[in-house]
């Protein structure tokens, strides 16, 4: 087995590979307790994983039928743990996995409970609740806000997690560079009448009419 010597305290310890594997393992163990404590068992096995959070930049996600198997008919749903997030400590990462699961109980029950937008309503906080999360209304994503209280603390106790999992591995945030769709041109404000006749000549948008006008300045 792999160690590595810690920057901090100059002993061995774990490859990060090991550590995930080690998250991994509490992660599905914190999901089939939570599972028997909220919920009495009432939900299916889903695949977990820990991805970069991408364009949401959000803790985590759940997503309806997002695995198949070609030995079963029904696809399988995601809970995601975001990447860049996963050293918040174990009660942030399981406070995360406890609001998905609230997302997961609705989508078995054919309870929407999101809109494309986040935004959360009364049925997601109905069911944050269940899993014995607190849950506030915010300014743009409704019930969206959650929170540990001493039930699910309880919970999570109970599990005698291995906190310091939690604690110092992360991935690096990746920002990726997006490819611009336009340009800003500068041009006298004197032009505006003569780009606007120009425009209604041609029957044309602004956009067309000074692109061709470029076109044809480079071409002659």
């Amino acid at each position: 087995m792999t160690k590595y010597r810690s920057a901090t305290t100059g002993r061995f310890t774990d490859s990060p590979a090991t550590k995930m594997k080690k998250i991994y393992s509490e992660l599905y163990r914190a999901f089939d307790h939570f599972n028997k404590v909220f919920t009495g068992n009432n939900l299916p096995k889903p695949v977990i994983t820990i991805q970069e959070s991408g364009r949401k930049n959000a803790y985590g996600w759940f997503g309806n039928s997002f695995w198949f198997d070609r030995e079963m008919k029904e696809g399988v749903p995601e809970i995601n743990l975001s990447a860049e997030y996963l050293a918040r400590g174990k009660d942030g990462i399981l406070e995360t996995l406890l609001h998905e699961m609230a997302h997961f109980y609705n989508a078995i029950n054919n309870i929407k409970d999101c809109s494309s937008g986040q935004y959360h309503n009364k049925h997601f906080k109905k069911a944050a609740e269940m899993f014995g999360l607190k849950v506030e209304r915010s300014k743009t994503r409704g019930y969206s806000s959650t929170y540990l209280t001493d039930a699910s603390i309880a919970a999570i106790n109970s599990l005698k997690i291995n906190e310091s999992l939690f604690t110092g591995i992360k991935r690096k945030t990746i920002r990726a560079n997006r490819e611009k769709k336009y340009i800003s041109l500068v041009v006298d404000a004197s032009m505006i009448d003569t780009i606007n006749r120009g425009m209604q000549r041609y029957g044309v948008s602004q956009k067309s009419f000074v692109e061709t006008a470029i076109l044809q300045a480079v071409n002659v």
